[in-house]
């Protein structure tokens, strides 16, 4: 195969054959249909820890934050405004986002010409595959930042085909957006100029208004910029973070990509692999051919760089369009009937797979059995069972509160990992708990206790109490919690202590105390 860098513009004065409608009413009820269904898990799972964090990072109000930026948050704080601890309502905008890749994939179809069972084709491949059934069952920056990033790709197909430079602008606004969502979308527009400057169309480069979408986008991150600058630069360090933990919850670059191709689905996968297919053999999609490079480069960076598998999930949908737009329908060729002799079978197991998922997940944590021994039995046990725990994490640090005489009440709560500080801090406003601060993660920069709290009242790990004797003069635990089969960190190897007289000033203190890493002793 010889990459074309060259490629040529879709040529817009040779007569062609009227285009295909878009199939408004049928793709959009199909994205309603897949909304409702795969709202379903939403009203089962309990709160996820980074849920609750958001909801908690949404309190704090910054330029932005150390592991992402601010709009989830602030959607979450909006979200818990309206209907305080209405889990389905918090994940109301990540079904909606989902709805929109369902009809970007059939956007894309469409845009290559599809007709308008293509364009139905690609919905549904998107509609029932596991990777939106991820994306729908809760509120997490994937959520947004899969669907903004496919409506950047088909912003750029679309360009292509009418070559309006609005859609550039479009695009770089669009890019703005993802950027105070999750900052791997650098990575993604990388990846699309490094697909373009391989196989083209160079014309792009180019063209004013790229380079005016270019600062559109460069503006929108000066603010994230100038926080990340003053306070060390914790993106960076958190992307070693979560390559540690993909490796030991994904077994690492060897395991990823059999995780990549599973949240395709059966039909999804299919469209994915006849849609590379058709990129480098088909001489009509020569103009999409950055695709292909684009998403080579992808993958590689995810694989080398211990990424999570989802990071992929922004070009799905254009390859489900491309896929799906790219079949023979006719029934007058071989491969019009070999394709309508293996459809049937293949949406029907499509669709049974997703109905089991929403049938089967959650599982009730009664059912859970054997303690969890590492990263990737914990990360089992969350997508299988839901997260469980915080209402008694936060009765039992309520409970050793309430026991203490009233004058020796510490006036603030420390948790040693984020998602224990989110809870308490959440659920805590029903038990009139004191203001709760954790050194964890994006939570640490929200600051320290004041200097002037005095004794504090410290929940963590049980193995956490040798590091409060070096940090404090004083340190007694007044309780455990430890439920049979809970999660530890959660509601498992938990002991709660009350801490007198740090060594230093919390000021000094806290640095010493901050981690990227989710302490979860296992």
């Amino acid at each position: 195969m010889v990459l074309n860098a060259a490629a040529p513009a879709v040529d817009l004065e040779e007569p062609s054959p009227p285009r295909p409608p878009f199939a408004t009413v049928w793709v959009l009820l199909l994205a309603a249909l897949s909304g409702a269904f795969l709202a379903i898990p939403t009203l089962r799972y309990n709160y996820f820890g980074d849920e609750l964090y958001f909801v908690a990072a949404g309190a704090h109000r910054s330029l932005t934050y150390a592991d992402q930026g601010v709009l989830i948050p602030l959607i979450a704080h909006l979200a818990d405004s309206i209907a305080p601890g209405s889990a389905p309502l918090l994940r109301l905008p990540a079904v909606l986002m989902m709805m929109g890749a369902v009809v970007i994939s059939a956007a894309v179809a469409h845009e290559l010409g599809g007709s308008r069972t293509a364009q139905l084709v690609a919905a549904l491949a998107y509609g029932v595959s596991p990777l939106a059934a991820t994306q729908a069952v809760q509120l997490s920056t994937f959520s947004f930042d899969a669907t903004l990033q496919a409506a950047i790709i088909w912003l750029m197909i679309r360009w292509i085909r009418t070559r309006e430079d609005r859609l550039l602008i479009a695009l770089g606004i669009v890019a703005a957006i993802d950027l105070q969502v999750k900052w791997f979308i650098p990575t993604i527009l990388l990846c699309l100029a490094g697909g373009v400057l391989v196989a083209g169309p160079r014309e792009v480069l180019w063209r004013r208004a790229l380079w005016q979408s270019v600062a559109i986008f460069a503006v929108s991150a000066l603010p994230a910029l100038w926080w990340q600058n003053e306070h060390g630069w914790p993106a960076l360090a958190m992307s070693k973070v979560i390559g540690a933990e993909q490796d030991a919850a994904g077994g690492g670059p060897l395991w990823c990509m059999p995780q990549m191709i599973g949240l395709c689905g059966l039909l999804g996968g299919l469209l994915a692999g006849w849609a590379f297919w058709c990129l480098a053999t088909q001489r009509w999609l020569r103009p999409y051919l950055f695709m292909l490079v684009a998403s080579a480069l992808l993958v590689i960076v995810v694989l080398v760089g211990h990424g999570r598998p989802y990071y992929t999930a922004g070009f799905l949908p254009v390859l489900f369009g491309i896929g799906a737009a790219s079949l023979p329908y006719s029934v007058n060729d071989r491969g019009g009937r070999l394709l309508r002799m293996v459809a049937g079978p293949v949406v029907v197991l499509s669709l049974a797979i997703i109905a089991i998922l929403l049938v089967t997940l959650p599982q009730p944590p009664s059912r859970a059995h054997g303690a969890i021994r590492d990263q990737a039995g914990f990360s089992t046990r969350t997508m299988v069972y839901g997260s469980s725990g915080w209402s008694e994490l936060t009765a039992k640090v309520a409970d050793a509160y309430r026991e203490l005489p009233e004058a020796q009440r510490p006036k603030v709560i420390v948790a040693q990992n984020y998602w224990q500080a989110a809870a308490l801090q959440n659920f805590g406003r029903d038990y009139d708990l004191p203001p709760v601060y954790s050194p964890n993660r994006g939570f640490g920069y929200f600051g320290p206790p004041p200097s002037d709290s005095g004794p504090v009242l410290y929940v963590g790990l049980d193995s956490a109490e040798s590091t409060l004797q070096r940090q404090f003069a004083s340190v007694t635990v007044l309780s455990h919690l430890n439920v049979p089969n809970g999660f530890p960190g959660v509601n498992n190897d938990i002991s709660i202590s009350i801490c007198r007289g740090p060594v230093h000033p919390w000021a000094e203190l806290w640095p010493d105390m901050m981690d990227l890493r989710l302490p979860l002793g296992i």
